[in-house]
């Protein structure tokens, strides 16, 4: 298995930029080009939320065009941006486990060795997210129904604090009932997240917990500066792979850079060092 998570992509409309300045719907064209270079293919890629930025219809008409050009299978999943009646007119036809109500979105993907599932965290209306007592009972059976086989669960916002003072208060507000969950299943071993537009880190009892970069703009990590900074830090995407019993995540930039090259250790330390002309 090898999955490729992109997330937060923002579109906007035609013609549109975000912020008046940035260039998210080429950005993002950018971003599917890459992905369908990629020499070792995935087996899907993963969009964690925040799909287009205003919600509207004419942002999932590019959104739409943008991401039906991937040569793979496509996984989403709604963020606060999103408007679910929309998100789901305009992206069900790419992602058909989504499938027709707006209030209920959830699915399972169960033909690699680890489980997927997929939760909707967005509430009409506010920038937190939210876990309703519906997700919370099919997480539980899920979970509950395939104790022996490892899951992963893919989310909008992060269930807990990261110590990130912009973005930690508008994660997810009961996402402490996520963690007992994790308590309760030790097979829910890992929980990807959007939102932060950063890469961030850390471990609850035995699931690791992350937020992964944005496809386009970043915001940066502070513990005590809470205003709501953004900037163009190279964009990235998180690779994960099963590589035997092992779940490993990995960062592929998305920026441009040289390379690569193949290590030649006779250039690396060449036995003869030309003689200096001075």
């Amino acid at each position: 298995m090898l999955l490729a998570q992109i997330s937060d992509t923002h579109f906007r409309s035609h013609n549109q930029k975000l912020y008046g300045f940035i260039d998210v719907n080429a950005g993002n064209a950018d971003v599917v080009a890459q992905l369908n270079a990629l020499r070792e293919a995935p087996d899907a890629v993963i969009v964690s939320g925040d799909i287009v930025n205003c919600g509207r219809p004419e942002e999932y008409q590019v959104a739409r065009q943008v991401l039906g050009a991937l040569r793979y299978p496509l996984l989403v999943i709604p963020g606060n941006h999103d408007d679910k009646a929309h998100f789901l007119e305009f992206l069900r036809p790419l992602c058909p486990q989504l499938g027709n109500d707006p209030d209920n979105i959830r699915y399972a993907v169960d033909h690699f060795a680890t489980r997927l599932l997929f939760i909707d965290t967005s509430r009409t209306g506010t920038s937190s997210g939210w876990l309703t007592a519906e997700t919370l009972a099919w997480l539980d059976k899920q979970l509950g129904d395939n104790p022996d086989k490892p899951a992963a669960v893919f989310m909008h916002h992060p269930p807990l604090p990261l110590g990130n003072a912009q973005m930690d208060p508008i994660a997810c507000e009961n996402g402490h009932l996520l963690l007992e969950l994790i308590a309760r299943h030790p097979n829910l071993v890992r929980v990807f997240c959007g939102h932060n537009h950063n890469l961030c880190m850390t471990q609850y009892r035995q699931a690791i917990i992350a937020t992964v970069p944005g496809t386009v703009h970043q915001v940066p990590y502070h513990h005590e500066d809470n205003r709501p900074y953004y900037d163009m830090s190279p964009a990235a995407c998180t690779m994960h792979r099963q590589v035997g019993e092992q779940w490993v995540s990995y960062q592929h930039s998305l920026a441009h850079f040289a390379g690569p090259w193949l290590y030649d250790p006779q250039a690396s330390c060449p036995t003869e060092e030309p003689s200096s002309p001075c």
